[in-house]
Order: structure tokens, then sequence, then C-alpha cells
């Protein structure tokens, strides 16, 4: 017979919200297709199929509450929940076909921007998340897909957002973004050769919700694809600068939460993948993980082939066309014209004061409103811009001279 002894057992019950960065006003959309809404959403909306997320501590609240947020159970936990949850709190985070949704969520709040889930609603008729998103009466800023597939289905689909709506980007994951170098030099851009769609190659292992490994169940942490991280980039970069700015590089391109990377491209691996306009994701020693790209789908001869230049006109598409939209209807004469260009000239000043414009030239009078477009009752402004380029290429010459030479 053993001996007498006392046998102490700790139940690790806690959860650690993680941090994020300080709150941005960027809405990122996200379209779901694997049951995220019925998952964590609150009745209102599972009804609507529109879920919003303010902030992290609110997205972890809903994984692990085990009581009712609203009138229904509608905490992942909860022993009603829609999806079958049993009352106990998962130590890894989220299980199931949401569980990528989850945790590309996730990985998107950590940089502060605000976030927007479209699925399908019990009261609302659209046929899939991608359907939802495209109703411009969603304010957006960024789209981006939670995860991608090999046959590059799922990243169509969230181009299709962006080039449908053209007022935000669509971030997409390279269908090979978790491949080896045999796979680079076959990469291609997704979705469409156009400005409103962004490429990433890169995929990265991070911690699971406990802040730790759980190695009976995932010795390889979390895997996320990096495009929620990207359009986290675009949040962390409004909220710093302006749309203006590229998300890019170690000020506000830095990937948050990464253990390590799935695969880190070398450097002719990442030229490979630039010029096949897909954006990298590269860890440098004692640097750390940083979005190395800020091309879009455009094609290289047009300065749209740039995010910064992209967001840039897609910011004042929204601003100035929204000033537009007041003139419907008012008198079609030299006052209303003086109007809108005085209007729109300091808007533009300050958007070169910040760097975002070499230039502009704003017309609005008789050479672009002749008498027959006033007749037929149209309006006509031509504005002019020569929009701030970002340092793609450096180049450092070292001259070596003699102790007598004359240094100028």
């Amino acid at each position: 017979m053993a001996r007498a002894n006392v046998k102490v057992i700790i139940d690790d019950q806690s959860y650690v919200i993680p941090s994020s960065e300080s709150g941005s006003s960027v809405r990122g959309g996200m379209p779901s297709i694997g049951g995220l809404i019925g998952a964590v959403g609150y009745t209102a909306e599972r009804k609507s199929g529109i879920m919003t997320i303010e902030d992290i501590s609110d997205w972890m609240h809903r994984l692990t509450a085990k009581d009712p947020i609203e009138t229904a159970a509608d905490g992942a936990n909860h022993v009603g929940n829609l999806v079958g949850g049993t009352g106990s709190r998962w130590p890894a985070g989220p299980t199931g076909s949401w569980k990528n949704e989850w945790w590309a969520a996730h990985n998107y709040l950590q940089y502060g921007g605000i976030l927007i889930v479209g699925g399908t609603g019990s009261e609302q008729h659209t046929s899939d998340g991608y359907t939802t998103l495209k109703d411009k009466a969603i304010p957006l800023d960024v789209v981006f897909a939670a995860t991608g597939d090999e046959a590059g289905a799922i990243q169509t689909q969230v181009g299709g957002i962006g080039s449908y709506r053209q007022d935000v980007v669509a971030v997409l994951p390279d269908r090979m973004a978790g491949g080896d170098q045999g796979n680079i030099t076959s990469v291609v851009a997704e979705g469409n050769a156009d400005e409103f769609n962004i490429t990433v190659f890169g995929a990265k292992r991070h911690l699971d919700v406990t802040r730790g490994t759980n190695e009976s169940s995932d010795p390889d942490f979390v895997v996320s694809s990096c495009a929620a991280d990207v359009a986290g980039c675009i949040a962390r970069n409004d909220k710093l600068r302006d749309p203006w700015w590229s998300p890019a590089g170690f000020r506000r391109g830095q990937i948050l939460d990464v253990v390590n990377l799935v695969y880190n491209p070398n450097d002719s691996e990442q030229d490979t993948l630039y010029e096949a306009k897909v954006n990298p994701i590269v860890t440098f020693p004692g640097e750390g993980t940083v979005l190395f790209g800020d091309k879009t789908g455009a094609d290289a001869t047009s300065t749209l082939s740039r995010i910064n230049i992209s967001r840039l006109f897609i910011y004042l598409k929204k601003t100035i066309g929204a000033a537009a939209r007041s003139k419907l209807f008012e008198m079609n004469d030299s006052a209303t014209r003086a109007s809108f260009v005085n209007a729109v000239t300091p808007f533009l000043r300050n958007i070169q004061a910040g760097r975002g414009l070499y230039d502009f030239r704003v017309v609005c009078d008789t050479s672009n409103n002749p008498a027959a477009l006033v007749d037929a009752n149209q309006f006509n402004a031509d504005i002019f811009i020569k929009p701030t380029k970002s340092i793609n290429f450096i180049r450092i010459t070292f001259t070596n001279k003699n102790t007598a030479d004359d240094m100028a």
C-alpha cells in the first residue's frame, strides 16, 4: 500500500486576451464561408449576416463566453450554441470549419482596425459573404481573404469585391504562400489585374489563445495566412500616416505575433515574387518580419501599380465624389463652378502638405463646360494630380579615395 500523500492539481482555466495596437478608424471586411457568424455572432448579427467587431477584447469575449450574450445562447462555448457548444473552454482557441476565419479576424484586430464580417443571415437574402460585402452601403476601406485555396477560387471571389466596389483594396493570399522554392518559380498574382487587388506571399506560425504552445495538439503552433496581417498594416498605416503612404516596410509594415514564417523567401525568390506582382512577407534577423512590397495587380506601366497611389485615388474618389454630390440640382453656372473649385483646392493642398501630391490643377470653367454640356444638364470638373511615389529601389555608392585626393 502506498504511503499517505497529498496530491495538488492545478487546473488552468485561464486565458490571456492578447494586446493590440491602439485603435484605428479603418474598417476591414472579411467574407465568411465557414459559419463564423453562426458560431460567435449576436442574435441580430446572425439575422443580418453582418458582424461588427470593434476590438480584440470583444473578439475574445465572443469565443470564451459561457452565458448568453443577448437573448439567445450566442457564446461559442455556450451549451445552447447553434454549432453545438459544450460549455467548456477551448484552451487552443476555435475549432471546426470556422477556425481559420476566427484566427484571421484575430490577427487583423491586433493592428487596431474595426472588422466587418460578411456572411449570410436568416433575414437577409444574399447568397454568400462575398455578395454581402459588395454592398457599398457597408462602409469599408480594405477587404481580405481569411485563407486561400490552391485553385485560387477564394482569392478570385474576394478580389472581385475590390474590383466591383472600387472603393477598397482587396488583400489576397497567394495560393502557394506556404509552399517551397519550386512553387515560387510558378507563382502568379491572384484576383484581377487592377489597382484594387493586392497579392501577398506569406504564412506565419503564431501562438494560440493561451499565448503558449499546446504540444499535445498543436506542436507547430497556429498557422495563418498573412493576408489579414497586411490588411492590419493598412489600418496601422492610416492611423500613423494617411492612405497615400505605403503600408510596407520597417515602420508601418511590421507583422505582429510571429514565431516564424512557414517559408522565408531568399533574395532571388523575393525578386521572382515581386516581378509577378506578389508582395513577399520577409523575416530579417534582428529587424523583424515585414511586408516587403507595395505592388497592386495593375500593369507595371501605371503608377497605380503601387498601393499608396491606388489608395490615394480611392480616397480622392470617396471625398471629392461626396463633395460633388452636393452640387447636384444646383444652378449650372460660373458661381457653382467657382464654389466647387474653392472647395476642392484647399483639400488638395492639405494632401500636398501631407506629402501625398507633388502638384495638382483643378479645371472647372467654360473650357470644359461648354454650352452644349450645360444644356444637357451636365457638370464637368477635371482634376490633374501628380501623386508622390514611394521608394522601391535605393542605390548607395561608396567611393574609395586616396588620402591626398580632393573630396569635392
